[in-house]
């Protein structure tokens, strides 16, 4: 593919950034006061790339929209849903992660893929009343479904042999196997699975209406970043096992 050329906009353009302070491990605070997370990584990336002079600001969740429409921030890492109503007031940049699900089971299991035949017939533990509850209803009827207060109970119930596999959150699934509560019991089983009617949705930066050169600008730098290999090496910091 033809590498796209930078757009037309001045270097060391000032611009601010913005992100939610308690939205690990996309962007939170670290214990030494500066932000820090995933995306705030990926947005920093691609600042450099695209040659801007970028600052950036934890702020709560509920000022981040506001701030971008009184102008007093000129992009959003992390924070609003990307709904009709967000999109009203601000634009988005291309997707730089998006929110899938996954299975877990013993290591030890025989089992070999998650597809709902191949899982017919086991028990597999999810966290109640959610969005993956609701979608291990509709398409994994052979299976005897339990739920659980957490995915922390799901997985010692796993641990204890007492169900099959886990399902639940892509990262959250992927931490627990890695995590110190598991005790390397455990495995990812298949590949991550994606389904924007149930628990899918793309994660981008917001741009303020009063900024829209900014957008083609974090397209190039995300799109540069990629192609470095930078947002890999991000991504790994980030997240111990493969993602996809």
């Amino acid at each position: 593919m033809e590498e796209q050329p930078r757009p037309d906009i001045p270097e060391n353009l000032p611009v601010k950034l913005i992100a939610d302070a308690d939205f690990a491990p996309y962007s939170f605070v670290s214990n030494t006061g500066s932000p820090g997370g995933l995306a705030v990584e990926l947005a920093i990336a691609a600042c450099e790339r695209a040659r801007l002079r970028c600052t950036l600001e934890a702020l709560p969740f509920a000022d981040i929209l506001g701030a971008l429409e009184r102008g007093e921030a000129d992009v959003a890492v992390t924070g609003p849903r990307l709904d009709p109503a967000t999109l009203q007031a601000a634009q988005m940049t291309r997707p730089y992660f998006r929110i899938m699900a996954r299975f877990a089971v013993l290591a030890g299991s025989p089992l070999a893929s998650a597809d709902p035949e191949a899982l017919s017939g086991s028990r597999i533990g999810v966290v109640k009343d959610t969005v993956h509850a609701r979608w291990l209803e509709a398409y994994y009827g052979g299976s005897y479904i339990q739920t659980f207060e957490s995915l922390a109970a799901a997985g010692v119930a796993l641990k204890a042999e007492e169900i099959d596999a886990i399902f639940g959150d892509n990262l959250q699934t992927i931490y627990w196997v890695t995590g110190n509560a598991s005790v390397q019991c455990c495995r990812l089983l298949g590949g991550a699975y994606s389904d924007f009617d149930y628990f899918s949705r793309n994660l981008a930066f917001l741009v303020s209406p009063r900024r829209p050169e900014l957008r083609a600008a974090f397209d190039y730098g995300l799109d540069q970043a990629q192609s470095t290999g930078a947002t890999a090496r991000i991504i790994r910091t980030y997240v111990p096992l493969d993602p996809w």
